[in-house]
C-alpha cells in the first residue's frame, strides 16, 4: 500500500529544495551577518532560535486546523495530520528552550528570566503540547482519543497565539527583546540571513511534517489490521 500526501514529483522537488538551500542557509548564518558587538558569537544564536520559535508557534494553528476538521468530519486522516503538526511543533519547541537558555545566558547573564512574559507563555505552551501526547498514550479508545486530542489541540493554538502576543499585547518586565518585526534597525546582512534562515526552517518543518505524516498513517494502518487467524 502506497502513503502519499501528494504527487511524488512535490517529493522530489521539496527533498531538492531542502538538500540544497538549508545547508546553505545554516552555513550563511554562521559565516556572512557580522555579529552584534554586545553579544560577540553569541549572536549567531538569532538565525536558528528565532526562525525554529516561529515554527514551534505555527504548528499548534495547523493542528488546530485539521483538529477542526476532524471534529467536524471525523475523518481519521486529520487527526493523523493534527497529530504531526504538533509532534513537529514539540521538536521545535525542545529547540527554542535549548538555544533560548544559552542565548539568556549569554545576553542577560541568566539562563532563565522568571519576570519574562514570553518566556512564562512559551513555557505553558511546552506542557500543553507535552500533556496532548501523555493523553494520546492514556487514552485506549481510538475514537475518545482522537475527540480529546482535538480538544487539545486547540487549547495548544490558544497558547500558541498568547505566546505570539506576549510581548505586544502586555508591558513585559522580562528581558526578552520587543518583536523584531517592529523593528527597522537590521543591517542589510542580518535581515538577508534572518529571511532566509526564516524560510529555510519553514521548509524543514514541512519535511518533517511530511514525514511524520506518514510515519502516524503507518501506525495508524498497523492498529487497525485485522488479527491473522491462527
Amino acid at each position: 500500500m502506497k502513503i502519499r500526501i501528494a504527487h511524488p514529483v512535490f517529493d522530489w522537488i521539496l527533498s531538492a529544495i531542502f538538500l540544497v538551500g538549508f545547508p546553505a542557509a545554516v552555513l550563511i548564518s554562521l559565516n556572512y551577518p557580522n555579529v552584534i558587538l554586545q553579544q560577540g558569537i553569541a549572536h549567531r544564536i538569532f538565525y536558528f532560535h528565532v526562525p525554529v520559535a516561529w515554527v514551534a508557534l505555527y504548528g499548534p494553528i495547523f493542528s488546530l486546523f485539521f483538529a477542526v476538521l476532524y471534529l467536524l468530519r471525523k475523518e481519521p486522516k486529520w487527526d493523523l495530520l493534527s497529530l504531526a503538526a504538533n509532534q513537529i511543533s514539540l521538536l521545535f519547541a525542545i529547540g527554542v528552550i535549548f538555544s533560548g537558555r544559552i542565548w539568556a545566558y549569554s545576553a542577560w547573564g541568566v539562563s532563565w528570566d522568571k519576570t519574562d512574559a514570553r518566556l512564562q507563555s512559551f513555557t505553558v505552551l511546552f506542557i500543553s503540547l507535552i500533556a496532548y501526547f501523555v493523553f494520546r498514550i492514556l487514552i485506549t479508545d481510538s475514537s475518545k482519543k482522537k475527540i480529546f486530542s482535538s480538544f487539545l489541540s486547540i487549547l495548544c493554538a490558544v497558547n500558541a497565539v498568547i505566546t505570539w502576543g506576549a510581548i505586544r499585547w502586555m508591558d513585559n518586565p522580562g528581558n526578552h527583546p520587543e518583536s523584531i518585526l517592529g523593528k527597522g534597525g537590521m543591517d542589510s546582512d542580518i535581515r538577508q540571513s534572518f529571511w532566509l534562515g526564516v524560510l529555510a526552517y519553514h521548509i524543514l518543518f514541512l519535511v518533517l511534517f511530511r514525514f511524520a505524516y506518514r510515519l502516524a498513517k503507518i501506525g495508524d494502518l498497523r492498529e487497525n489490521l485485522p488479527e491473522r487467524e491462527e
